[in-house]
């Protein structure tokens, strides 16, 4: 079974936003929601001062703590690692953004739901490439199969010497001396995503179950008291 990654070349990338703007082209997205964003950061005092560019997205967690908080499943992690949401199914609560360790997720106040970068999976199903991996003219990303080593990705990782983002499926190529401070940090669990697990999902489960028990009770009491005649 493939698992997909990505590799973000820093030292090609030119903070052009193709990514960003061919991402939202293709998941026809409000204009302020980006899944794929692109920041600069400056460095040093000046005279010494040097800057460039950093992109960021959903992450592929190994382990996505947005899927286990969601009460309804619709954000899930396929066998290939990508990490979809399946909008249908979502209710807008956002406990997935607050869960995101990487601010990665963004909310559609349109059609009540959050969405996240898919890493484009019916493109990947087709044998096509990601559309901000497609349309990077400067060959910064690189999307394949982290399990096959003779892939396009796990020889770029391996000859760059790509830097991964620990419990993720992204890879960094950073600049020559570059502060590693500006890349994604690796994966951390945020603490509220186990007080959810721990306390409120198991006590929202408690109470549905109550509420089910109650609503039982009160069908029996009003058979009981109409003597099972349901004329």
């Amino acid at each position: 079974m493939a698992k997909f990654g990505m590799l973000v070349d820093l030292t090609r990338c030119v903070g052009c936003h193709g990514c960003t703007v061919a991402c939202q082209a293709r998941w026809d997205l409000l204009p302020q929601v980006q899944f794929t964003k692109v920041h600069r950061y400056e460095m040093g005092t000046f005279p010494k001062v040097k800057g460039g560019v950093v992109t960021t997205q959903c992450m592929h967690c190994d382990d996505p703590p947005c899927a286990r908080v969601c009460p309804t499943g619709a954000t899930r992690k396929r066998a290939d690692g990508i990490v979809v949401v399946h909008e249908q199914e979502c209710i807008g609560c956002r406990y997935c953004q607050s869960a995101c360790p990487y601010d990665a997720r963004s909310f559609n106040p349109e059609r009540n739901i959050v969405q996240k970068c898919y890493f484009c999976y019916d493109f990947v199903e087709n044998g096509q490439k990601p559309a901000c991996v497609d349309t990077c003219m400067a060959a910064a990303r690189i999307f394949g199969d982290l399990e096959d080593k003779g892939s396009e990705l796990s020889q770029a990782i391996t000859a760059r010497k790509a830097v991964q983002i620990k419990g993720t499926s992204i890879f960094y190529v950073p600049p020559r001396n570059l502060d590693t401070s500006v890349l994604p940090p690796d994966f951390q669990e945020p603490g509220a995503v186990r007080i959810w697990q721990d306390i409120v999902h198991p006590g929202g489960k408690t109470i549905m179950g109550l509420a089910a028990g109650a609503v039982i009770a009160g069908l029996v009491i009003n058979n009981i008291k109409g003597g099972g005649n349901n004329d």
